[in-house]
């Protein structure tokens, strides 16, 4: 009879621990799912080569359209993103002769199309308002073209360069999966032999602050 008790009570006893165990072992915290980020953007830079920009354009500042795509989540907040912006401005050939600019009367248009390839972090959300910080820096490839109707065999100038960007920003949800952003960046772009007004100011930076406006999708 004390042997059937005993194991009765062992039955039991296993029984319990079992379910206790199976409370006690937490699964595995599920691992955050990859994500995309989609966006439209318009950026405004401040080019570090003033002067030679304001000699030919007249302005300091080019502008134009953009857009790209990020991956996000690939490890906690790091993402990968790749986005371009394509800035066009007219002006005129000059000559510049003891750091006076003279016009030569030829216009001139000036493509700027820097590629931005970059990994950052993005913090998680820091008000009741979901507003997400972050921040990121990477390699810029930049296509710069100068061409003119005038131009004779030449004289056009279809160049390529790297440099680096930084950048940093806010994004803001405004409805489901779409929300809205600024970012403040910086590029440097080093021109190894510039040329003409460049040159002539000793100016060999094309690249400059930046800032966008975006418009994001999110998946």
């Amino acid at each position: 009879m004390t042997g059937r008790v005993f194991a009765l009570m062992c039955l039991v006893v296993a029984g319990s621990v079992a379910p206790a165990l199976a409370q006690t072992a937490a699964a595995p915290a599920p691992r955050s799912r990859i994500g995309f980020r989609a966006f439209g953007h318009f950026e405004w830079q401040n080019m570090a080569a003033k002067d030679s920009f304001e000699a030919v354009t007249g302005k300091t500042r080019l502008q134009g359209p953009g857009g790209g795509v990020e991956m996000q989540r690939i490890w906690r907040g790091v993402f990968a993103r790749v986005s371009f912006t394509r800035m066009v401005e007219t002006g005129e050939r000059v000559f510049v002769f003891d750091n006076e600019a003279i016009s030569l009367g030829i216009p001139l248009e000036i493509t700027m199309t820097p590629v931005d390839l970059a990994v950052g972090w993005r913090l998680g959300p820091k008000t009741s308002r979901g507003i997400v910080p972050y921040a990121g820096a990477g390699m810029v490839l930049l296509s710069y073209k100068e061409t003119s109707d005038a131009d004779v065999s030449g004289e056009a100038v279809n160049e390529s360069y790297k440099g680096i960007v930084i950048f940093g920003g806010l994004e803001v949800p405004v409805w489901r999966f779409v929300s809205v952003g600024g970012e403040v960046g910086w590029r440097q772009v080093n021109v190894p032999d510039p040329g003409g007004a460049l040159e002539a100011f000793n100016e060999k930076d094309l690249g400059g602050v930046t800032m966008r406006v975006m418009l994001s999708i999110r998946k």
